[in-house]
C-alpha cells in the first residue's frame, strides 16, 4: 500500500513538472510582454505614427477589462480545466502581437491592447493557480512560488528580446517577434497540460468531484470572502502606485540613469527570491500570515524609500522592497485556495478579483496628483502604506471556514 502510494506520488511529480513549466513560461511571456516592456515601444510607435505619449500610454488602461472578465474565465476553468483557457488565451494573445504590424489608426492599437488584456488572467494567474493546486497540493506555496518568479523571468527575457528586434529590426518585428513566441508556448501547453492525476484514474479522470471546496454561493455568504476581498484590493496598490513609480521618484531624486538600471535589476531579482521564500513559508505556516508579513516589509522600505531616496542605503532598501513586493501576487492565489479550497477556485478568484478594477484605475491617479499637486511621489507611497496596514488588520481577523468536508 505504501510502496503504490509512493509510486503515484512521484509519477505526478515526474508528470506535473513539465506541466507547471509551462505555467512558468506562460506567466513570463504575459507578464513580460505587457508590464516590462511596454515602455520599449513608446518611442518607434511615437515616431512612427505621431501619437502622443499620453496617447499611448492610455493603452495601458485597458488592463482594466481584465478584471471584469476573469470570472467569467475563472467560471470556464472550474467546469472545463485549464488546459482550454490557458490554450486559447495564449492563442489571443499571440494575434493580438502577430496583428499590431498592421495598424495604421491609434484606435487600432487601443483595440488590439483589449484583445490582449481581456483574456490575459487565462494566460497566467487562473491555470497556473489550478495546475500548481492538483500536482502539488502538499507543496502548493514552493512551487506556486517557483511558478511565479516566471513574471520576473519575463521581464529580463521579453525585454532583451524586444530590444534586440527592435534595435535590428522595427517595432514591428518585436511585435511579431513576441507573437511567434506566444504561439510556440501554445503549442506546448496544448501537448502537455492535463489535469490526469495517476491517482485519478480509478474515478474516470473526473477530477472536479475530488476536489475539497466551497462552491461560489456558500463562499459568498462567509464573511471571510468579502474581507479577504477587500485585503487584496488594498495590496494590490503595490502595483498601480509602487511599482510603475519607483523608478521615476529615484530619478526625480537624483538617482542616474545607469544606477536606476541596475536597481531595477535587482528589484526583479529578489522579487524572484521573494516568491520562493514566502511560498515556502506558506506552506510552513500560512498564506494568511505570509501575506502580512510581506505588507509590513513593504511598509517599511517603501517608507524608506520615500523619504531616504539618496545615499549608499538605497542599493539595499530597494532590493529588500523587492523581496517582500515579489511575494504579493503568489500569496494571493494562495490565500483564495487555503481560504475556499480549489474545486471552484477560479470562479472565486474571479469574482474577488473584480475589485481589483479600484486599485488598477485609481492607483496612477493617485500617485500622479502626488506628484504634481504635492511635488514628490512620497505622499502617494506613504498612502499605500496605510493601504497595506489596513490589510493586515483585515487578515489578522480572516477566519478560514471548513472545506475539507465539501466534496460533493
Amino acid at each position: 500500500m505504501y510502496t503504490t502510494a509512493l509510486s503515484a506520488v512521484r509519477r505526478r511529480w515526474h508528470i506535473g513538472v513539465p506541466i507547471v513549466a509551462i505555467a512558468f513560461l506562460a506567466s513570463a511571456l504575459s507578464i513580460g510582454s505587457s508590464n516590462y516592456t511596454f515602455g520599449f515601444f513608446v518611442e518607434p510607435l511615437e515616431s512612427e505614427f505621431g501619437w502622443s505619449r499620453t496617447a499611448i500610454g492610455g493603452a495601458l488602461s485597458f488592463a482594466a477589462i481584465g478584471s471584469l472578465t476573469t470570472p467569467i474565465l475563472g467560471r470556464i476553468m472550474d467546469t472545463k480545466g485549464a488546459k482550454p483557457v490557458l490554450v486559447f488565451s495564449l492563442t489571443v494573445l499571440a494575434i493580438s502581437f502577430l496583428i499590431r504590424p498592421l495598424m495604421t489608426d491609434l484606435w487600432h492599437f487601443y483595440a488590439l491592447s483589449v484583445v490582449q488584456f481581456v483574456f490575459f488572467a487565462g494566460a497566467n494567474t487562473l491555470p497556473a493557480g489550478r495546475l500548481v493546486g492538483i500536482w502539488f497540493p502538499h507543496k502548493r506555496g514552493r512551487v506556486m512560488g517557483i511558478v511565479m518568479m516566471g513574471n520576473n523571468f519575463g521581464g529580463l527575457t521579453i525585454s532583451l528580446m524586444t530590444g534586440y528586434f527592435i534595435a535590428t529590426g522595427g517595432w514591428a518585428s518585436a511585435y511579431v517577434a513576441t507573437g511567434v513566441l506566444a504561439l510556440g508556448i501554445t503549442l506546448l501547453a496544448f501537448f502537455i497540460v492535463h489535469e490526469r492525476r495517476p491517482a485519478d484514474q480509478s474515478n474516470g479522470g473526473n477530477l472536479n468531484k475530488e476536489l475539497p471546496g466551497l462552491s461560489v454561493r456558500d463562499a459568498l455568504r462567509t464573511n471571510t470572502f468579502y474581507i479577504m476581498t477587500v485585503a487584496l484590493a488594498f495590496g494590490s496598490f503595490t502595483y498601480s502606485i509602487l511599482l510603475p513609480h519607483i523608478s521615476v521618484h529615484l530619478l526625480d531624486e537624483g538617482t542616474s540613469n545607469k544606477a536606476m538600471v541596475t536597481l531595477a535589476s535587482l528589484l526583479a531579482g529578489f522579487g524572484m527570491g521573494g516568491k520562493l521564500a514566502f511560498g515556502y513559508l506558506s506552506d510552513r505556516y500560512s498564506a494568511r500570515q505570509a501575506m502580512m508579513l510581506s505588507l509590513a516589509g513593504q511598509i517599511v522600505f517603501i517608507t524608506l524609500i520615500a523619504y531616504f531616496p539618496t545615499g549608499n542605503q538605497i542599493w539595499i532598501v530597494v532590493p529588500l522592497f523587492g523581496f517582500f513586493f515579489g511575494a504579493f501576487g503568489v500569496l494571493g492565489t494562495l490565500l483564495v485556495q487555503e481560504c475556499f479550497g480549489l474545486r471552484y477556485f477560479g470562479s472565486i478568484s474571479g469574482i474577488s478579483g473584480m475589485i481589483g478594477i479600484i486599485p488598477t484605475v485609481t492607483g496612477p491617479l493617485i500617485a500622479g496628483g502626488s506628484s504634481d499637486i504635492l511635488g514628490s511621489y512620497a505622499p502617494a507611497f506613504v498612502f499605500t502604506g496605510f493601504t497595506f496596514i489596513l490589510a493586515i488588520g483585515l487578515l489578522s481577523i480572516l477566519k478560514h471556514p471548513d472545506i475539507m468536508n465539501t466534496k460533493k
